[in-house]
């Protein structure tokens, strides 16, 4: 992962960790291919960024953005469309989109592995899946414990199985596993893409810092959340019902909305309160759980 020769092997490595804080153990290749177009989408689309770069005749180098690209051909969705739209027209087009996902699974999965193999005295044959699928699954018995094994079933239905350790792992150090996959693409497409300057600003997360501070505490969840999102729902209504609230909204929330679902999901027109609530508790709690894991304390209320 150090130097990747395709950017999405960041997708790859963002999807697992996005997942697995859900409770995911398991998954399939499909599954995961399916949260990397999501999650390439806004780069693709909104900010027309090329993922590898184009070829001499101008052909996108990349298969992940080709599946991008071809997915919003199928779909016409908006460039700044909901990521939950995104999914649903993943899952409505999946048969246009099986070859482009299929060519994803060729070498992704097994590559993003392939920092652990030098630990191996035995070479790797990149020439057969299936011997690679047996040697990976060796290297995890007798070497070192990898990230995840695969299964026997063949292209996009092939198994995933996440190890517990590396779950744990990867649980209890989420925020900081994502901020490093963010910086490592930010610093990747900018030199794929120096004609766009100032990618840090229009991709990386720039949520709350998590500064390191013994000081620092955390709120009781249950007893702060329900306010936190009460007073956010009140703004978003009035942002949406009074239109000289809107106008200032749209003159600053590029400038302080920096993750991405909080601009296409939170705060687009039409959300409900549970709907809204929702969207907050499912991006918050799984960072809230890993800084807790990480040893950060919690507030005294009294």
């Amino acid at each position: 992962m150090k130097n990747p020769s395709y950017y999405y092997k960041f997708y790859w490595l963002e999807a697992i960790v996005d997942l697995i804080p859900r409770g995911i153990t398991e998954t399939t290749f499909d599954e995961l291919i399916n949260e990397m177009i999501a999650n390439a989408w806004y780069s693709v689309r909104e900010f027309h960024i090329h993922l590898s770069g184009v070829q001499a005749d101008g052909l996108v180098r990349d298969g992940l953005e080709r599946a991008v690209l071809q997915l919003a051909e199928l779909s016409n969705l908006p460039a700044n469309t909901s990521r939950v739209e995104i999914m649903n027209a993943i899952g409505e087009y999946d048969a246009e989109l099986r070859q482009a996902k299929e060519q994803l699974t060729n070498m992704v999965p097994y590559r993003a592995l392939a920092g652990f193999f030098s630990k191996s005295s035995e070479k790797a044959d990149w020439g057969s899946v299936r011997r690679l699928t047996e040697y990976i699954r060796r290297i995890n018995q007798t070497v070192v414990v990898l990230p995840y094994t695969l299964g026997e079933s063949s292209r996009l239905k092939k198994e995933v199985y996440f190890h517990p350790e590396w779950i744990k792992m990867i649980q209890d150090n989420t925020v900081s596993i994502l901020g490093w996959i963010q910086y490592e693409k930010v610093r990747w497409l900018q030199n794929n893409n120096p004609e766009v300057p100032g990618l840090v600003y229009k991709l990386a997360p720039m949520g709350a810092s998590v500064n390191s501070s013994k000081s620092n505490r955390l709120p009781q969840w249950d007893l702060f959340f329900v306010m936190f999102a009460e007073n956010q729902y009140l703004m978003y209504r009035l942002i949406h019902e009074r239109p000289g609230l809107h106008r200032r909204f749209e003159a600053c929330y590029r400038d302080n909305l920096h993750s991405i679902w909080a601009m296409r999901e939170l705060y687009r027109e039409g959300n409900s309160r549970d709907r809204f609530c929702g969207i907050l508790q499912e991006n918050m709690k799984p960072v809230y759980d890993s800084a807790r894991r990480q040893g950060y304390e919690v507030w005294e209320f009294k």
